[in-house]
């Protein structure tokens, strides 16, 4: 039972990890490794920036501090590995990618926008449309290590009283007396 509750809740979070493509059909989209997830501070983050816009050859990222700050601003070249992906109108086109790293530093909500280049240098995407939906976020919380111990702790303690109060409320049967 505890294993398949196990397997159960780990596929769920698997996949509330993975945020979909949704605006790649515009031709940009932006996703990350905790999209719409709470994690610790000092969790790496990856961000992955997609278009479809054959011009795109760099990609800015631009990760926001919770207190809307910039903490960081990359230049990122794109690159390929065969996909394919649909613009809205239907057209196929290879997917181009840019990714970047980072390790939040503070608890708060976080955020990073793409911004799409062309070879000189100009945004392929307007700029309202690059941060209304060209944009992702995350939220890292405190690291309480021995609240989460003793929390486990905690519910083995109340299951094994459980078992102690239950075992002495059971009555018990005498063999062999009617």
């Amino acid at each position: 039972m505890l294993g398949t509750l196990l397997i159960l809740g780990s596929l769920i979070l698997s996949s509330a990890v993975y945020a979909p493509w949704t605006t790649l059909g515009t031709g940009y989209a932006i996703t990350s490794n905790v999209h719409g997830i709470d994690i610790l501070p000092g969790t790496p983050v990856t961000v992955t920036a997609g278009t479809l816009d054959n011009r795109v050859v760099n990609v800015t990222f631009r990760w926001h501090r919770p207190n809307e700050s910039v903490a960081w601003e990359d230049v990122v070249n794109v690159w390929t590995n065969g996909t394919m992906g649909q613009w809205n109108n239907g057209t196929w086109a290879l997917i181009r990618y840019a990714q970047d790293t980072h390790v939040p530093d503070e608890v708060g909500e976080w955020g990073v926008q793409a911004f799409f280049q062309d070879s000189e240098g100009r945004d392929r995407a307007g700029l309202e449309d690059v941060i209304k939906i060209k944009a992702t976020s995350f939220n890292a919380v405190p690291e309480i290590p021995l609240g989460t111990i003793a929390a486990a702790a905690t519910m083995f303690v109340a299951f094994g009283l459980f078992i102690i109060v239950k075992k002495k409320r059971t009555p018990k049967i005498l063999h062999g007396v009617n």
